[in-house]
């Protein structure tokens, strides 16, 4: 299954990330999302995507979740995640399912592709749960 986006730059670090579904800014300046930035948003969104199939398969269900994901990359080039906090927010699951929800979402980090290449650099990861 492939992938494909295109992405320009002009004589600056301002440019424009494009695939068959949508666009963004992308901006080493502020002036959109940065290079990290959008690589964890596709770790939260790969790991959501995956963290979902299980709840549906398991006919669990909740209102809504957050993701929080903050890494740090090593000082040594390549600057490398070495480090990554997800904070992780689900929020109006039965209280009588919240372990049975921990365990889909422990299982969606062990799936979800973008988790795993993380795990492939070596960065620790932690995951911190908290239902409201």
């Amino acid at each position: 299954m492939a992938n494909q986006i295109k992405l320009t730059f002009g004589d600056g670090t301002e440019g424009v990330l494009e695939s068959a579904n949508y666009e963004t800014k992308v901006s080493y300046s502020g002036q959109g999302m940065a290079p990290y930035e959008l690589f964890l948003g596709g770790f939260a969104s790969c790991l959501h995507a995956t963290f979902r199939g299980i709840m549906y398969k398991r006919q669990l269900a909740y209102e809504k979740v957050t993701y929080d994901v903050i890494a740090n990359k090593r000082e040594e080039v390549p600057t490398v995640i070495n480090h990554v906090v997800t904070n992780i927010v689900i929020y109006g699951a039965d209280e009588s399912k919240h372990k049975a929800i921990t365990k889909s979402m422990e299982q969606a980090e062990k799936y979800c592709s973008i988790s795993e290449t993380i795990n492939r650099l070596g960065a620790e990861m932690i995951f911190n749960i908290e239902f409201k």
